[in-house]
C-alpha cells in the first residue's frame, strides 16, 4: 500500500534500513522459532546494537527520542517479517512492559533498567493477567506488602509473553485496599528467590513466541523497584493504553496485508480452468474486498498516530483501530486460505501460520468487547443496565 506521503524522507530511509534488517537477519528464522517456540534472546542484543530497541525513550537512557511517526516504521517493518509471535514479544519489551517505567519511574530506576531495555541487555515482560483476572484488572490478587525496607510479593500471573525468558517483569500488584486505587506496578527481576516459572503454555498461534505462568512465592523486591506511587499503578497503565492499543492495530493490518499479497500471487499462478484463478470474478471480488478493509484500517490507525503526536487525547481513535483492524484480519486471512483452497491448509504456506495468529488480535491487549465498551465510554453513552 502506497502511503509514502505520510513519512519524511528520514522516516522512509530508515524504512529502508529496517526492511533490510529483516530480510537479513529476522526472515530466515521464521520455522526455526515457531518450531522452538520462542525466538532468540540474542536478537533483543543485536536489535539494541542497532539502536532499533529506544527509538521512542529519551537519549539519556540510550534512546532515540524519535518521534511516534519514526515508531510507527518500526512496527510496520517488524511486523512485515511475517513471524508475528515475534514482532508481538518486542512489542512487549519496547512498549508494553516499560512504557509506564518511562512515564512515572524515578531517574534512579530509568538509569538502573532503561538503558538495559534500549541495549536488549535485559528482556522485559509485563505481569497483569491472572488465572482468575483477566480483563477485570481491577480485581488483580497478586499482593505486595512491606516487610522491612522490602517488598514481600505473593501471586501468579497467566499468559504472559516473554515470560519463559523475560529478565525483568513489570509486576501489577495490590499495595492497598480493593479496586482501582489500590493497585501498584513493581519491577522484579526474575533471578529474584521466590520467582519461578510455573508452566510455559502451548498455543494455538504465534508460536514464536513464548507465553508462561509465572509465580510469586514471597519474592523480596527492594521498594526503590516501585514505579512512581503506591496506588496508582492503574492510572499508569492506562496512561499507556493508547500506544499499546495502536501497536495491535498495526500488527493486525501488517498482518493482512501480508495475506492478501500472498493471496494475489497464489491467485496470479494456480492455474484452474485453463486460467489462472484471479481472472475469476469470484476470487477477484474477494481481494477486491480485502485491499478495501486494509486500506481503511490503515488509515484509522495512521489517524490515530496524528493525533497522537499532535498530543491530543485519543483514546476512542486507539480502540476503534485495535477493534476494527483485528476484527478486520479475521475476515481477510479467512478469504486468504479460501483462495489458497486446500494450500491453505498446508503449514508451507504464510496464510495457514497467518490464520491461526489472526485469532489472537481480538483477545490480547483488550478484547474487542473490551474495545467495544471504550468506545461507547468515550462516546458519553452507557449500556442501560451496565454500571
Amino acid at each position: 500500500m502506497d502511503a509514502e506521503y505520510f513519512f519524511t524522507d528520514e522516516q522512509k530511509a530508515f524504512r529502508d534500513m529496517m526492511r533490510r534488517f529483516v530480510q537479513k537477519e529476522i526472515k530466515p528464522n521464521a520455522e526455526k522459532w515457531e518450531e522452538q517456540g520462542c525466538c532468540d534472546k540474542a536478537i533483543f542484543k543485536r536489535m539494541g546494537e542497532l539502536g532499533l530497541l529506544g527509538i521512542h525513550y529519551p537519549v539519556e537512557y540510550g534512546g532515540q527520542g524519535a518521534d511516534l511517526k519514526m515508531h510507527l516504521v518500526f512496527w510496520e517493518e517488524l511486523c512485515r517479517s511475517g513471524i508475528s509471535g515475534f514482532a508481538m514479544s518486542v512489542m512487549v519489551h519496547t512498549d508494553y512492559g516499560s512504557a509506564s517505567l518511562v512515564h512515572a519511574g524515578s531517574p534512579e530506576l530509568k538509569e538502573k533498567y532503561l538503558k538495559d531495555i534500549c541495549s536488549g541487555e535485559k528482556l522485559f515482560a509485563i505481569g497483569i493477567t491472572e488465572p482468575n483476572h483477566g480483563s477485570d484488572v481491577a480485581n488483580i490478587e497478586t499482593r505486595a506488602r512491606w516487610v522491612g525496607d522490602r517488598y514481600s510479593i505473593s501471586g501468579s500471573k497467566m499468559f504472559i509473553t516473554n515470560g519463559t525468558q523475560a529478565d525483568v517483569v513489570n509486576t501489577v500488584v495490590r499495595t492497598g485496599g480493593p479496586g482501582v486505587k489500590g493497585i501498584s506496578l513493581i519491577l522484579v527481576d526474575t533471578d529474584t528467590k521466590g520467582f519461578s516459572i510455573g508452566k510455559k503454555l502451548h498455543k494455538m498461534g504465534m508460536l514464536s513466541s513464548d507465553t508462561a505462568e509465572l509465580v510469586y512465592e514471597d519474592c523480596l523486591v527492594p521498594r526503590e523497584n516501585l514505579i512512581g506511587k503506591e496506588g496508582q499503578g492503574f492510572y499508569y497503565l492506562m496512561a499507556g493504553l493508547e500506544r499499546e492499543r495502536l501497536s495491535g492495530a498495526v500488527l493486525s493490518y501488517i498482518m493482512a496485508e501480508l495475506a492478501l499479497e500472498d493471496s494475489i500471487e497464489y491467485a496470479k499462478t494456480r492455474i484452474q480452468f485453463g486460467t489462472p484463478i484471479i481472472g475469476f470474478q469470484a476470487i477477484s471480488h474477494m481481494i477486491a474486498e480485502m485491499a478495501t478493509e486494509i486500506e481503511a484500517g490503515r488509515r484509522l490507525a495512521y489517524h490515530t498516530v496524528s493525533l497522537m503526536n499532535a498530543g491530543i487525547r485519543c483514546n476512542k481513535e486507539a480502540a476503534m483501530a485495535k477493534y476494527w483492524c483485528a476484527e478486520m484480519l479475521l475476515r481477510v486471512v479467512d478469504k486468504a486460505v479460501q483462495i489458497h483452497g486446500g494450500y491453505g491448509f498446508i503449514r508451507e504456506y504464510r496464510v495457514e501460520r497467518l490464520y491461526r495468529d489472526a485469532k489472537l488480535q481480538t483477545i490480547g491487549g483488550g478484547t474487542n468487547q473490551i474495545m467495544r465498551n471504550v468506545i461507547i465510554a468515550e462516546m458519553g453513552l452507557r449500556v442501560k443496565g451496565c454500571k
